[in-house]
């Protein structure tokens, strides 16, 4: 009696996990290159879409596939089971060119001010963070300074995502803030210098929305009585500073925190809100939840936790521990972790990164491009992507998925699962 009840128990996890598997590839189809607003270019014959180009992302093709001349052992192709470069895909006999790219370009953004204007030394995207949408607000190496900070994407037409920058506002109409009194009550766009220094945050603070607190470069803040500053306006650091005490900047409905400098004993938290950036800070705790946009940039950190919010950038940064949940757009690049976690249909694409401990679980998506991986685990319905990578081991469990192309991996322990290795060493094998 007690086996069949478990059979009946695992037969119904089974035709679950198998309905949340087709929902994941349908949604995975439409979000090849979520990075960017550019539009893969296809070939249509009949039914049948082949792309131009092709980045990291399933297309399902539904016939059977030839790729430079050899027979492809699946009815869709997908960048991370390819060679980068031009491919020749074979469909019903008709032949296409399909250029592969699952590599970001190896630079990163540069900037300067120029007479009110923010100029780049490359081609970005920009996007307005209030925005919980990809749709861009323009494409070039120059934007004038908005009245509140954009964020500027460095990508490909690939969607392969090299770096993001701040665009940081104007700063006309600014009152500079007196640092004898603690602040609070703020109003209008108040200004902390570096001369006047230190200036102190006492208990509970609110930055209302159209207000901005906006600190030069060098200021010292104090947190005092484990102060909080809610920022429903924009907090932004126009260089590195630094912030002393226990405490916590909280941004909450529209909200924008742009933070450079040390702020260990600082936790940076979102609830709501539309944009975290850190850049080139030090931080203990961060920890986000239903945020518009994340951007954690040349950054050290000890935990970080993101939990529902719309797109998150983690790059060339080093956390210790990394936990993604319910994010179905994250991108890391150059990222070295301890312990990573992604959980909840998350989908995360991860370049170039070192990870000790790694878990995906829960009909999540994970892609891995040039990284090294001492232990992976996927279990509960994930779906885990390997292109030139290595693994020591990996766990593949609760009909999860595991594709590897041009990868090494020295154990892989397999239950209730598939895996598929294309062009890779696996050292041993365990069922």
């Amino acid at each position: 009696m007690i086996s069949r009840l478990v059979w009946k128990f695992d037969k119904r996890f089974f035709i679950l996990a198998l309905l949340f598997l087709v929902t994941f590839n349908l949604i995975s189809v439409s979000t090849v290159a979520f990075a960017t607003d550019a539009a893969t270019t296809t070939t249509q014959t009949d039914a049948i879409k082949i792309p131009a180009n092709i980045g990291i992302g399933k297309i399902e093709i539904g016939k059977a596939i030839k790729v430079d001349g050899v027979t492809f052992p699946f009815t869709f192709i997908d960048g991370m089971l390819l060679n980068d470069g031009t491919r020749k895909v074979a469909v019903d006999g008709k032949t296409y060119n399909v250029t592969v790219s699952t590599k970001p370009l190896d630079q990163r953004l540069n900037s300067s001010l120029e007479s009110y204007t923010f100029v780049l030394d490359s081609t970005a995207t920009f996007y307005n963070p209030i925005n919980r949408n990809m749709k861009s607000i323009g494409t070039g190496t120059e934007i004038k300074l908005p009245e509140l900070p954009q964020i500027a994407i460095l990508s490909d037409t690939f969607g392969n995502v090299s770096d993001v920058l701040c665009v940081p506002p104007s700063l006309e109409k600014v009152d500079i803030l007196d640092s004898q009194t603690p602040i609070n009550n703020i109003s209008g766009k108040k200004f902390l210098l570096s001369s006047k220094s230190p200036y102190r945050i006492m208990g509970k603070v609110l930055l209302p929305s159209s207000n901005a607190l906006i600190l030069e470069d060098g200021v010292t803040v104090i947190n005092a009585l484990n102060s909080d500053l809610n920022v429903k306006g924009v907090f932004f650091s126009t260089g590195p500073v630094n912030i002393f005490g226990p405490g916590s900047i909280t941004v909450s409905e529209n909200g924008i925190a742009y933070l450079e400098g040390n702020a260990v004993e600082t936790d940076v938290n979102g609830s709501g809100g539309a944009l975290v950036f850190l850049n080139d800070a030090t931080v203990d705790d961060v920890s986000v939840s239903r945020t518009n946009f994340v951007v954690i940039r040349n950054t050290r950190a000890k935990n970080v936790k993101v939990l529902s919010v719309y797109a998150a950038y983690i790059i060339d940064s080093q956390i210790e521990n990394l936990d993604i949940q319910n994010c179905r757009q994250v991108i890391i690049n150059n990222v070295n972790t301890a312990k990573f976690n992604a959980s909840i249909m998350s989908k995360v694409i991860t370049y170039n990164s070192e990870l000790t401990e790694a878990t995906a679980s829960d009909f999540s998506e994970v892609n891995f491009v040039s990284s090294t991986i001492s232990n992976l685990g996927a279990t509960r319905g994930t779906v885990a992507k390997i292109k030139d990578s290595h693994i020591s081991s990996v766990s593949v469990e609760d009909y999860s998925v595991l594709y590897t192309f041009k990868s090494s991996i020295e154990k892989l322990k397999s239950s209730n699962s598939k895996y598929y290795t294309l062009s890779s060493q696996v050292s041993r094998i365990e069922k």
